[in-house]
């Protein structure tokens, strides 16, 4: 029988269905690998018109109003997502949480479509809104695949880099503390999304101020070693996530290796702000947007970290240094936001950051 998968697309954060049986439709299936292979390609606008016929021909086959539908609305959303069409891709996936809501949705099923949003609303800048989805998610999680399940543990990190990015590091600290905790327990340390884990831990720690120390100690109620799947092959205890057709579709995850780790981002701005270097631009550019390229506490370093970043993200050629600005955080000091520009759009910026984020380094579009 054809496998069906639902994953929970996220920062490395996957939930794999159980298999059932499929209506085969191979006008559909034809149409979803075509939208797979042209979005491996990077034809973006090609590719949403495969997906855009997918749903159409599970909408024909389903109604309009069957929770199935949620695995093409996660895909289609997902390829606006990397398009910049935010929009769009935001409300694909409100609509996929309405129709699980009204099925009664408890599991890992809403958990999906909840942090695919909130990635849509991360993008956005809409930083608040997403932490509380991806908190909604993560409780989904641990009701049904329970607190010490690996997929637990990547939803805890992916809510601590949004929390991260939101300048709440001693929250993050604490999260991504969990996090390792269970991953090690559960996935063993030498699985790459432990170690992923770990080493944010790390960051997240030098960015609080805590010193280095030895891996977390396992979590008491977790599971030895070995004893759980991993991801690739994890079945959700929750509802299966399928459709009638086309066979072995499944959610799109997000392009690269995930789990990003970001430096701290603190959103509370002052007016105040140190000279610039001479290479900063002030902002311009149609859309008056920029690139949040992280925040560092040293403003004499603004112009290595420039350096350091457009070696590593060619996407960020054609852009400048722009004037930073300063924010104060209570109890944890003075923080200089990296920002780059001009943009020509925010769906410009949008394009950008997906393949910074997609690295693992922190990137939101700021401005109209």
């Amino acid at each position: 029988m054809p496998r069906r998968l639902a994953v929970l697309l996220s920062l490395a954060l996957l939930l794999l269905g159980a298999p059932v049986r499929a209506q085969p439709n191979e006008e559909a299936d034809r149409a979803y690998r075509r939208g797979v292979s042209l979005l491996e390609a990077g034809k973006l606008e090609e590719a949403a018109r495969e997906f855009e016929k997918v749903l159409e021909l599970a909408e024909r086959a389903l109604g309009p109003d069957d929770p199935r539908l949620a695995v093409d609305l996660n895909n289609l959303g997902e390829v606006y997502r990397r398009m910049g069409r935010l929009d769009r891709a935001a409300e694909l996936l409100r609509r996929a949480i309405r129709l699980d809501e009204a099925a009664g949705g408890r599991g890992p099923a809403l958990a999906t479509s909840l942090n695919n949003l909130g990635l849509v609303l991360r993008a956005q800048g809409r930083l608040d809104t997403a932490a509380d989805l991806y908190r909604r998610a993560l409780a989904l999680l641990e009701n049904s695949l329970g607190p010490d399940h690996p997929d637990t543990a990547r939803a805890l990190n992916n809510l601590a880099q949004l929390e991260l990015e939101r300048g709440d590091v001693r929250n993050a600290l604490s999260l991504q503390e969990r996090a390792a905790r269970i991953a090690r327990a559960s996935l063993g340390a030498e699985h790459a999304t432990t170690k992923a884990i770990e080493a944010a831990l790390s960051r997240t720690r030098a960015a609080a101020g805590v010193p280095a120390t030895t891996a977390p100690p396992a979590s008491p109620s977790a599971a030895p070693t070995g004893s759980r799947p991993s991801p690739a092959t994890a079945v959700s205890e929750g509802a299966p996530r399928s459709l009638a057709v086309p066979p072995a579709r499944e959610v799109l995850p997000p392009p690269g290796p995930g789990l990003p780790t970001p430096t701290p981002a603190p959103l509370a701005t002052a007016p105040a702000r140190p000279a610039a270097p001479k290479s900063v631009r002030p902002t311009t550019g149609s859309s008056g947007a920029r690139l949040h390229l992280g925040s560092i506490g040293d403003p004499s370093r603004l112009e290595a970290e420039w350096k350091r970043l457009t070696s590593r993200h060619p996407s960020l050629a054609g852009l400048s240094l722009l004037p930073p600005e300063r924010v104060e955080l209570a109890g944890r000091g003075t923080f200089w936001r990296v920002l780059a520009g001009p943009l020509a759009s925010r769906e410009a910026g949008t394009r950008i950051c997906t393949e910074i984020t997609a690295k693992g380094d922190p990137c939101v579009v700021l401005g109209p």
